[in-house]
């Protein structure tokens, strides 16, 4: 580095009153003593998903500290909202690239190729961050998220692997490791190597919900039902006590109730912990409408529920980077006859799907998100038929929406309702399909059930065998036609 440049550099650093020094995890970073225990509440917040998270996030937005300038406009960006993204933006304007170490040059880097929506960009900046540095535990964190919603599974193993390999015993949440690499695993189908990962991770740090989630995607994904029921209520302290990601986990556990169809539980926890307030959150509204909609698929009425998205749905309106919720919102604005809303949102999916194919979700509405989109839409509005070909064309592609596979069933489930209506063999097809993967789950004897009685059969007797596995409700076949 020339002199004259290094000089100057200096004189910006004293300038604002930023001194070289560390985080928790030894790695340089700008700010006073003050500034370094802030960033270090803040990194700690995210990855124990903790309640104070919000607070923490206003303070550090003031702070001068490069590092968490970046960090807190990486978080608002994950809400995906255009209030969010003006406020991410504002926060990288406030930071003086010219002051910038080499560490807080990739992060401002990859924030903004995040703003930009170039998450494919700003993730590759952040595995070359993991890369040269594994202990770096927020670009670790950020881009294993950033994978999740990009569906690239096998790059969030990778990146896991790479940090826990090089890990000092020393570090701070060495133990969260597990967790996000018992997750990634799970996602690739290796269920017998995550499970033990996630639960040591629990056994290390019994508030760690990002791994007892892990653990709940094992169980789900393998229909253990009741194990996941035991699992969710052992962890029920920590989410008592947790942030808004405690409601995902609590979903988990309907999902498990859902399962032997305990449906007034499901409902239960819909109205305590999942969704007990209307809410402008993304994940929050998600899970809320994938409850709902599993429900009513099998006959369960959720009286006026849906009633209480309404406010949340419109908010939403407008901003279209995560196509993933988008699908979600698109049934639950059909479902609430909210034409001039669903017109306004499948308009907007269309105008960003063109914009340019750099940017991801532009390129995951072009592959696949417009089509399951105009698909879930069409099913909540009550039109069975195109619901059909709208996610039979998009059925292999679903997968570039993001989210778990626990998260896209709600769309499998989907397809098969639409096809039911019409009354359409290929239900059949789809629903032996979910009891050749779950022999030992009563909801896919359901399924079953009602795949053959909507297309002339005798379902009774799966249904029978449903009630033999530990099915719990009155399932009126006949009437779900």
């Amino acid at each position: 580095m020339p002199e004259q440049h290094r000089v100057e550099k200096t004189d910006v650093w004293a300038e604002r009153g930023l001194v070289n020094s560390t985080d928790a995890w030894g790695l340089s970073m700008q700010g006073d003593s003050d500034e370094i225990r802030l960033h270090n509440r803040l990194v700690d917040d995210y990855l124990m998903f903790a309640p104070s998270l919000a607070q923490t996030m206003e303070s550090a937005s003031l702070s001068a500290a490069p590092l968490s300038k970046c960090l807190v406009g990486q978080l608002l960006l994950m809400a995906n909202s255009s209030e969010t993204l003006a406020g991410a933006s504002t926060l990288l304007e406030e930071v003086d690239s010219r002051s910038l170490n080499y560490r807080e040059r990739r992060h401002f880097d990859a924030l903004s190729r995040q703003i930009m929506g170039d998450s494919i960009g700003a993730s590759n900046v952040l595995a070359e961050c993991v890369s040269e540095t594994p202990s770096d535990v927020v670009a670790l964190r950020l881009l294993h998220f950033s994978l999740f919603n990009q569906g690239r599974i096998t790059d969030m193993v990778n990146s896991v692997r790479t940090a826990r390999e090089n890990w000092d015993d020393a570090l701070p949440r060495k133990s969260l490791l597990d967790g996000m690499l018992s997750f990634a695993l799970c996602e690739t189908g290796e269920f017998s190597s995550a499970e033990p990962l996630g639960r040591e991770a629990v056994l290390s740090n019994p508030n760690d919900l990002w791994s007892v989630h892990a653990v709940a995607h094992v169980l789900e994904m393998q229909g253990r039902w009741e194990a996941g029921i035991q699992w969710i209520h052992e962890s029920e302290s920590a989410l008592q006590a947790g942030g808004s990601f405690a409601g995902h986990v609590w979903w988990h556990l309907a999902l498990y109730f859902l399962e032997s169809g305990r449906h007034d539980d499901a409902l239960a926890l819909f109205d305590e912990v999942i969704y007990p307030n209307p809410s402008l959150e993304g994940l929050v509204l998600s899970n809320a409408i994938s409850l709902l909609c599993r429900l009513e698929f099998v006959g369960v009425d959720v009286a006026e529920r849906w009633q209480g998205l309404a406010e949340g749905l419109v908010y939403r309106l407008g901003h279209h980077s995560h196509p993933f919720n988008d699908c979600h919102y698109a049934f639950a604005l059909g479902r609430l006859n909210k034409a001039n809303e669903l017109e306004a949102l499948l308009q907007g999916m269309e105008l960003w799907s063109g914009f340019d194919q750099e940017l991801h979700s532009s390129y995951v509405l072009q592959a696949c998100g417009f089509r399951v989109a105009k698909g879930m839409a069409a099913l909540g509005s009550g039109d069975s038929h195109l619901a059909c070909a709208e996610l039979t064309e998009a059925a292999d592609s679903w997968w570039r929406l993001g989210g778990s596979a626990a998260q896209r069933d709600l769309f499998s489930q989907a397809l098969i309702r639409a096809q039911i209506n019409c009354r359409m063999d290929q239900s059949n097809d789809h629903a032996m399909q979910r009891v050749n993967a779950r022999p030992r789950s009563p909801q896919a004897k359901i399924w079953q059930a009602l795949a053959i009685d909507a297309t002339g059969g005798d379902g009774s007797s799966a249904q029978r065998e449903a009630v033999a596995l530990g099915w719990r409700s009155e399932t009126d076949l006949k009437s779900l036609r």
